[in-house]
Parts: C-alpha cells; sequence; structure tokens
C-alpha cells in the first residue's frame, strides 16, 4: 500500500493511506542505507508500507520526495537532518518581540525553503507587542521589495489571521522559525479544535512543540508544526552560492572584479561599493556576511583570488537573478506570441 507519512516517533511512525493511520517501523534496509540523512523517513514522505498486525506495518520504500526542508544535523554537520518534505511552502514564522525580530534568521529559512523547492512565506507575529509598528514595517517592506509575500499577524488581537486563512487554503504548509514565535498558537487561533500546546508569551524553555506532525485544516491544505530551532545550519550549500538568494547582492555581483567574489575581502568589489553609494542597505550586506561565516568548507585557495586581472580564470556561468529571470520569460513569451500572430495571419491568408 502506499501511505503518507503524518508524524515521526523515533523509531516508528504513523502513515495514513487515505483510509486509516497506520504505526509503522522502516524496513531494516532503508535504516541501513547510507543515504547521509539522520533518519530515512521524514514527515511528508510518500512511502509503500506492508501493513502486518492490526493497525501496524513496515516501510519498505520512500518514493522520490518532491520537496523538502532540511538542516545539517546538530549531532553530526556530516549529516542532513530532513524536517519535513513534500509540502507546497514554508511559512517563517518570526516574533516583533520575545524572542526579538531577526532577519537573519529569516534569511536562513528563506535560503533553507528555495534551495528545498518550498516558496518561503513571512510572517511578523505578535504585532500587538509593537509599541510603534515602525518596529516591524522596515523588515515587511525589506522582504516585500525582494517579492515575497509578507504577513503581519497577532493571535491576540486576531490581526491578519484572514489573511492568513488564505495563504494557507488548499496548500500543505510547514510552519518554522524560533522557540517561542507563536508558530502554534497561530494554527490554534485558526483552527481552534487542533488544540496544539502552547505556552505563555516570552515563555522561555523547553518547546511547546516536541515532534514534527502533519495535520489536516478544516478549511483546506495541510500545516505541519515544527519545534523551534535554536540553531539552523544550511544544508548542501556553500558559500558561493550564498548570494543567489540575496537578489539585489547577486545583480550587483556582476560588476565585481574578481569572477567568483564573495564579497567579504576581494578587491573591486561592486557589492561593496554599492553600500557605499547606498544602493545596497548595510542591514542585508550583514546578513549575508554572517551566513556566509558560518558556512564551514575544506579550505582550498581559489584562482580567483588574485590582483592582477590577466590571472583570473574565466567567468563560470551562473544562476541569473530572478529579476533577470522574469524579464527573460517576458521576452521569451513575448516573442512566442508573436510567432503565434504571425502563424494566425499566414493561416488566414493562405
Amino acid at each position: 500500500m502506499e501511505g503518507t507519512v503524518t508524524r515521526v516517533r523515533s523509531v516508528l511512525c504513523e502513515v495514513d493511506s487515505g483510509d486509516r493511520t497506520y504505526t509503522c517501523k522502516a524496513r531494516g534496509r532503508l535504516v541501513e542505507s547510507d543515504t547521509g540523512e539522520s533518519k530515512p523517513v521524514a514527515v511528508g514522505d510518500r512511502v509503500v508500507f506492508t501493513p502486518t498486525e492490526e493497525g501496524e506495518g513496515v516501510v519498505e520504500k520512500v518514493l522520490p520526495r518532491r520537496t523538502k526542508l532540511s538542516r545539517k544535523s546538530p549531532r553530526d554537520r556530516r549529516t542532513e537532518h530532513v524536517i519535513v518534505t513534500n509540502v507546497d511552502q514554508l511559512l517563517i514564522v518570526a516574533s516583533v518581540r520575545e524572542p526579538p525580530l531577526t532577519p537573519g534568521i529569516i534569511d536562513r529559512y528563506v535560503i533553507a525553503g528555495e534551495a528545498g523547492g518550498l516558496s518561503p512565506v513571512v510572517c511578523i507575529n505578535k504585532i500587538d507587542l509593537a509599541q510603534d509598528p515602525s518596529e516591524y514595517a522596515d523588515v515587511a517592506r525589506m522582504y516585500r521589495e525582494i517579492d515575497y509575500t509578507v504577513l503581519l499577524t497577532s493571535a491576540r488581537t486576531e490581526a491578519g489571521l484572514d489573511s492568513l486563512k488564505e495563504v494557507m487554503r488548499d496548500r500543505s504548509t510547514v510552519l518554522a522559525g524560533h522557540s517561542g514565535t507563536g508558530k502554534s498558537t497561530l494554527i490554534n487561533a485558526i483552527q481552534p479544535g487542533l488544540r496544539l500546546r502552547t505556552a505563555p508569551v516570552g515563555w522561555k524553555g523547553r518547546h511547546t512543540t516536541s515532534s514534527v506532525s502533519l495535520l489536516k485544516l478544516d478549511f483546506g491544505g495541510y500545516v505541519v508544526d515544527t519545534p523551534g530551532i535554536r540553531e539552523f545550519t544550511l544544508w548542501e550549500i556553500e558559500k558561493r552560492d550564498v548570494g543567489q538568494f540575496f537578489p539585489l547582492i547577486w545583480e550587483l555581483s556582476d560588476d565585481c572584479r574578481m569572477p567568483d567574489c564573495l564579497h567579504t575581502h576581494e578587491p573591486g568589489c561592486a557589492v561593496k561599493r554599492a553600500i557605499e553609494t547606498g544602493e545596497l542597505l548595510q542591514a542585508r550586506y550583514d546578513s549575508y556576511v554572517r551566513i556566509v561565516e558560518t558556512i564551514e568548507e575544506e579550505r582550498v585557495p581559489r584562482d580567483t583570488d588574485v590582483e592582477v586581472p590577466e590571472e583570473q580564470i574565466a567567468r563560470q556561468k551562473r544562476k541569473p537573478s530572478r529579476r533577470k529571470h522574469k524579464q527573460d520569460m517576458r521576452r521569451i513569451l513575448g516573442r512566442e506570441q508573436e510567432a503565434e500572430e504571425e502563424e494566425e495571419e499566414d493561416e488566414g491568408y493562405s
């Protein structure tokens, strides 16, 4: 039979076949296979399983994943910790206060989401705690300007809850963020019957959510509530890849003197020049640098770390920025439309 993993508990997982839920363990070959993951099965996985005794079964195979949210395992940095798979979007929940609003952690989740094929949505929660809207308005505007959906919410005052429901309706969404940002409280607010465990505002200590669970929403779609993560270390992201997730930095890097400039110490850096002119916000650059500095790589001298331009290697083909990609697509679609119109004219003439 085929089913969806809705919860993982130690060596067991719960699999929903559509008609009922089975408690399953993974076949030995899955556990022993060298997949580079901390666990062979994750919430959201589509699996093939064999039912055994009443309500129990054995997972035989994990089907190919459409999307995933993962990080480096905190126990072993060489191992991938897959948090959830096969969901549509990542709702990054940050709070105005308690804990304080930190764009850096938002950026980490944005990178992990896009790298795993999810659509990131930024949710700034607990806006009722702000003494002035300026405490979160600049951060909200910053992400909206780079084409991300930004929600402003408060479970206490019910602000933004209707918008949150519309974003989540008929889609599968994973909520992620620091502990205490109010993820479970938001889910309870849009569907009270779930009764997820919550804690008082400003509470510090253990996570109220202790495991990852896939839950069905009455108004359509699914939601995955995750434990708060104190440390989120990116998986399979190299230093040179980080700029791709900062649109303006990625576009400016075309004008850097070094072909694979990291914008940290290289001469002739267009990104650092843009900070001086005010074209690039210092806060965006600082967030970028912090992420680059926390990525551990084997130290290998780069051929482009030279002062003389003639000694540099040729610029490698690079992924286009999202803005350029959109422009190219519009141009391509425009040409296709012109071709179709020409064909229609030819057919009419003949």
